[in-house]
């Protein structure tokens, strides 16, 4: 928004209205002076009718309605008057209204004119008294020389000088307040971005693994239930521990969303509790062997996303290759954990198991767990097996 709007929508004052009104109020100021025989300057020039006063004032008045849309033009249109007036007698009602032409100029001009205007007068305003002195040959009409023109040219160059430096100070600091606006609310948007991307990736550990576990699981007590009772029996028990496991997750993040500390972490999930989380595969028919240990004392955000890692890597692996053993390897070695999970899908000939039948959601999450802690991993076929590999860093200890 530039000056002029501002000022329209603020002042609920169209400018060009404005202008005029200051226009005629300069002539009707101008005029009861020179009626009142106070308008001259020098009483040494010879009288003028009071028409030509008139004349002049009015030429000088009427640019000033674009003192605010063409300031430097309407300056340059009210300096021939006032030179004319300077020639057959100073006036003091022309170079009053001709001030303002000059403060229009310097507050509503170009940065280039503002600061031509504030220097160019100093120059012919001292030589201009400086020779008026050595002419009449008396320092007094020099120092009223320099008085009047300081009041009616100095004065307002100064003073728009002065007011257009605030405005300016203010436009900044508006300019920079929206700025940091901007910046708070791309701020809050990335903020609610990764924050639902997290929940989105939260509730697919939590519900999409624990409900796939459970429809496979279920899939197959109903297949052993005549031929096999006690199997089954045992594989829906691995069911109601699975629902359980998966209810009391969904409380632990329903307490973490509800929980005014922003830096708990939900302590639903760490390495040291993975039998469950093996039971259930085992109950479902795949079998998995544990090759390592991973560190006791991981930090707490690192233990929660290896975790996760390691329950999706496995609800894909039931999912995806039910029936194959799975390896899960971990490794500590130069300050990073390393998470290995290896299972047979069958033929190397045959399409990739995982991409290909799923949305992809779960390998896209093992790979933004892992970079969200400055670690990494990477998923892909490796000959007749599906490996995935995971980098996590262990420097950061928890003390407790």
């Amino acid at each position: 928004m530039d000056n002029r709007e501002s000022e329209i929508r603020v002042g609920f004052v169209n400018p060009r209205y404005n202008s005029l009104l200051v226009a005629l109020a300069y002539f009707a100021g101008g005029s009861l002076l020179y009626a009142l025989d106070l308008g001259v300057l020098v009483e040494d020039r010879p009288p003028q009718p009071l028409w030509v006063w008139l004349v002049l004032l009015a030429c000088v008045c009427a640019p000033m309605t674009m003192r605010r849309t063409r300031p430097l033009l309407a300056l340059l249109l009210g300096t021939v008057p006032v030179l004319v007036d300077l020639v057959v007698g100073p006036s003091l009602p022309v170079w009053i209204a001709y001030g303002d032409l000059l403060y229009a100029a310097t507050l509503f001009g170009s940065a280039r004119t503002s600061r031509f205007l504030e220097r160019a007068p100093l120059v012919p305003i001292v030589f201009g008294a400086v020779a008026l002195g050595v002419y009449f040959g008396e320092l007094r009409i020099a120092v009223w020389a320099v008085s009047i023109a300081a009041l009616v040219i100095v004065v307002p160059i100064w003073w728009a000088r002065s007011v257009r430096t605030h405005r300016d100070a203010a436009e900044i600091e508006r300019a920079r307040a929206e700025a940091l606006s901007r910046v708070a609310e791309l701020d809050r948007r990335a903020a609610i971005t990764t924050e639902r991307q997290r929940l989105a990736r939260d509730l697919h550990d939590v519900v999409a693994g624990h409900l796939s576990s459970i429809a496979i699981q279920s899939e197959a007590a109903l297949r052993l239930r005549d031929s096999d009772p006690d199997r089954a029996l045992t594989v829906l028990e691995s069911v109601r521990s699975g629902s359980v496991a998966a209810l009391q997750e969904m409380q632990s993040m329903v307490r973490l969303l509800r929980s005014d500390d922003t830096d708990e972490i939900t302590t639903a999930g760490r390495l040291a509790d993975l039998e469950p989380l093996t039971a259930s595969a085992r109950a479902a028919g795949t079998s998995v062997r544990i090759d390592g240990r991973p560190p006791a004392d991981l930090d707490a955000e690192v233990d929660l996303t290896a975790y996760r890692i390691v329950q999706e890597t496995l609800t894909n692996a039931v999912k995806h290759a039910p029936g194959r053993p799975v390896t899960l390897r971990f490794d500590d070695a130069d300050g990073r954990l390393g998470i290995e999970v290896v299972n047979p899908i069958g033929d190397p000939d045959t399409p990739d198991p995982s991409p290909a039948r799923g949305a992809g959601h779960g390998l896209r999450n093992i790979a933004e767990r892992a970079a969200a802690v400055g670690g990494h991993a990477r998923s892909g076929r490796d000959g007749n097996e599906w490996r995935t590999y995971v980098q996590l860093p262990i420097a950061n200890r928890s003390t407790t």
